[in-house]
């Protein structure tokens, strides 16, 4: 099901003169985003009978353009005009969400006019609950969960979009648990600290030769050739791994004929010096995405022939993926 009218959402803590920029600023915690998070509503008729659902899940964490992304089944909350809203991110910086759709960026939640009505808040007046009112749709926001119902009103008259079951991260569920919101039920804990420790140890798998899977994809595109790099858990259990610093993943290209570095995507690069973990959870994926203009680490232009990509993860030591030979005509 489409969900047809632009929404808009603000961050409380900000002039009410926002309401005038393309993409109006929110907390992130408003829309929790974390690899395995799923929203389950019925979609119910003006005198609540159920006509129908809707859901949508974070499936994975992608790198778009070396922008972190999170690829949704499909997010129902917005216009859509051709394709569907699937890659979504939070932009820390201008605190607001950004989708990315026809190779184009632009925000989540557009401002129009839209009115918010406080209906929770904490006891230093931080609001908790809030109704979005716009003249073709009315969505319920609560910090930690995300929508918890959206109120549709089309021609036939109104439909509502009611939150059945969430499944989001320990520190949200907790907190939207506080404030009486559905949520799936959480799996019992061991009762011993020994207990708890052979959990998690049976529940992670170690980095080997067959895990994880790495495939690397090379097409010609517009301006360059596209990297495509995925990194795949073929586990049942958690894969952890230790990063060195803020880079998570390379490219190099190499001469076919010369076996040299032509270029590599990290150079002049900078990432911040720290040690970080990161994990892929059991039958998931990452998948990073960038496309190379045909310049050299020096910035000329490379000659026609055969090359070759590595594509790798930069952890201590590095996982590498097999070369994958492309041609540039």
């Amino acid at each position: 099901m489409k969900i047809l009218p632009k929404l808009c959402i603000f961050f409380f803590l900000l002039p009410a003169s926002l309401f005038a920029q393309p993409g109006v600023r929110m907390s992130a915690d408003f829309l929790p985003l974390e690899v395995g998070n799923r929203w389950v509503y019925d979609l119910l008729s003006e005198n609540g009978q159920k006509v129908g659902s809707l859901d949508f899940a974070v499936q994975e964490y992608r790198i778009v353009g070396g922008r972190s992304f999170y690829l949704l089944t499909s997010f129902p909350f917005v216009t859509e005009d051709t394709t569907p809203t699937k890659l979504i991110r939070y932009d820390r910086q201008e605190r607001q969400y950004m989708k990315m759709g026809n190779n184009e960026e632009t925000p989540l939640f557009l401002a129009d006019g839209a009115k918010a009505e406080v209906i929770q808040a904490d006891e230093s007046g931080l609001p908790q609950k809030f109704i979005l009112k716009m003249d073709l749709m009315d969505l319920t926001f609560q910090r930690g969960l995300g929508i918890v119902e959206a109120r549709l009103h089309a021609g036939s008259g109104v439909q509502i979009a009611k939150l059945t079951s969430v499944h989001v991260g320990e520190r949200q569920a907790a907190q939207g648990a506080a404030q009486g919101a559905p949520a799936l039920p959480q799996p019992a804990q061991p009762a011993t600290p020994e207990q708890k420790s052979k959990t998690l140890t049976d529940n992670v798998a170690k980095v080997s030769e067959e895990n994880p899977a790495l495939d690397v994809e090379a097409s010609e595109v517009p301006g360059g050739t596209r990297f495509v790099f995925t990194v795949i858990n073929t586990s049942d259990k958690l894969l952890p791994f230790s990063f060195r610093s803020g880079q998570t993943y390379d490219f190099e290209v190499i001469d076919a004929s010369t076996g040299q570095e032509v270029w590599r995507w990290s150079r002049r690069m900078f990432f911040s010096q720290v040690v970080r973990q990161e994990a892929i959870r059991s039958s998931r994926n990452w998948v990073f995405e960038v496309t190379w203009n045909h310049r050299d680490n020096d910035l000329n232009v490379v000659a026609p022939g055969k090359y070759k990509v590595i594509a790798s993860l930069a952890t201590q030591p590095p996982i590498e993926s097999e070369a994958v030979s492309f041609d540039i005509k």
